[in-house]
């Protein structure tokens, strides 16, 4: 009894399946009659007709992006997006059975038709139109919905308002490159909380540096032979100053820091003066060398800089220090006769006494001295500098 509905259940399943498979082929086909009939006598080169009753000649194009992936070069980000473009055709309405359960067709790579000459003004454009990077849907009132994947090259500002948010921003901004406004007029989509001009994808919303917010806009492009419908938008990222401190400016400026240690160690204690002078340089000096150069923006590239040089500084004052350095001298007394010790008479320290050279300013060490004073007084004012004028 069990078996024989554990075959009957596969039977349905197996019916159901067909049944799908069929429904499925059905609609191809019937699409692809539909798409055959409403192209049969089509001409992709011509602009659609005017809509009925329309106060203007202009074919309307409703257009929102959405930014899915973002690399942040030196100077540039390079925008990987999705363009997505709406607008009426009148040629390619079309009626269908509501059995056939048909709301839209799906336009094969193979066929065209007309689209919007739509290009971006403010960057370059990486990519074309690779195979199955563009998908064009038609409903039955020849309302056209179109999406495009793009990758653009587009510079960035970078500021910050030191200690609150570093920010970047970049400007997209799009137009047609042969119609004027009489015949294409660009509008941003905006029809809150489900469509936004610019939307981004949920990797965008987290990280170090994530979405804040997007300024739409209408500009107009004003040429020589003519004026065309253009419209842009400014995307904000910003990043709390703690993450950046946290990641690469309090890492270096400890170990800035640290090669200053050696200006209050004796010049007679080799081993750490050494260890302070020279570690934090050679970390720093591998650090340049082996990162990329688009691994940090121009302001932290001018940080870094500045310690690596200060570094190598105080590692020279280090080596000034062992060449003027000091020399210990020891005065001992004898404590009793030779003949009491046959190992030798017991000796006694009297005084010690240092000879500072060169670097002695009353039996201090002076080239130390100077460096204490000197190198945070040269830090000091390149953060004033530092964050007024280059950040």
């Amino acid at each position: 009894m069990r078996s024989l509905s554990l075959l009957l259940v596969l039977i349905a399943l197996f019916g159901q399946v067909s049944s799908q498979k069929a429904f499925h082929s059905r609609r191809l086909g019937t699409e692809g009659q539909i798409v055959g009939r409403i192209l049969s006598e089509y001409d992709p080169s011509s602009r659609p007709p005017v809509r009925d009753h329309a106060d203007n000649s202009a074919i309307l194009v409703i257009t929102n992006i959405f930014i899915n992936r973002l690399i942040w070069q030196n100077n540039y980000a390079e925008v990987d997006l999705y363009l997505r473009q709406q607008w009426q055709d009148s040629r390619l309405k079309y009626d269908v059975d509501t059995r056939e359960g048909i709301d839209e067709i799906r336009l094969p790579q193979n066929r065209k038709i007309w689209e919007p000459d739509t290009y971006f003004t403010s960057g370059k454009e990486l990519t074309g139109n690779d195979k199955g990077s563009k998908h064009i849907v038609v409903e039955p009132s020849g309302y056209v919905r179109s999406s495009e994947r793009k990758v653009l090259e587009l510079p960035y500002t970078y500021g910050t308002m030191f200690p609150f948010t570093n920010s970047r921003q970049f400007t997209i901004k799009l137009g047609s490159y042969q119609y004027d406004i009489d015949d294409i007029v660009y509008l941003w989509a905006n029809s809150p909380p489900l469509v936004n001009p610019i939307e981004v994808s949920q990797d965008l919303l987290r990280g170090d540096l994530t979405f804040e917010e997007a300024s739409a806009g209408d500009c107009v492009g004003n040429y020589t032979v003519g004026v065309y419908s253009c419209i842009d938008a400014h995307v904000y990222f910003s990043a709390s100053t703690l993450s950046g401190l946290m990641s690469w400016f309090l890492p270096s400026l400890f170990l800035l820091i640290g090669s200053w240690l050696h200006f209050w160690i004796h010049g007679s204690w080799s081993v750490p003066r050494t260890i302070s002078a020279a570690v934090p340089f050679f970390i720093l000096a591998a650090y340049y060398i082996f990162m990329r150069e688009d691994s940090y923006t121009q302001a932290q590239g001018a940080w870094l800089g500045f310690c690596l040089v200060l570094t190598f500084f105080s590692f020279v004052e280090y080596f000034l220090v062992i060449c003027c350095g000091g020399r210990r001298s020891i005065r001992y007394k004898t404590l009793s006769g030779q003949e009491e010790h046959p190992m030798g008479a017991a000796k006694e320290t009297v005084e010690v006494a240092y000879d500072q050279g060169c670097s002695s300013f009353r039996n201090n060490n002076g080239i130390d001295v100077i460096s204490r004073v000197a190198f945070p007084i040269v830090t000091v004012i390149f953060l004033v500098i530092y964050f007024i004028f280059i950040v």
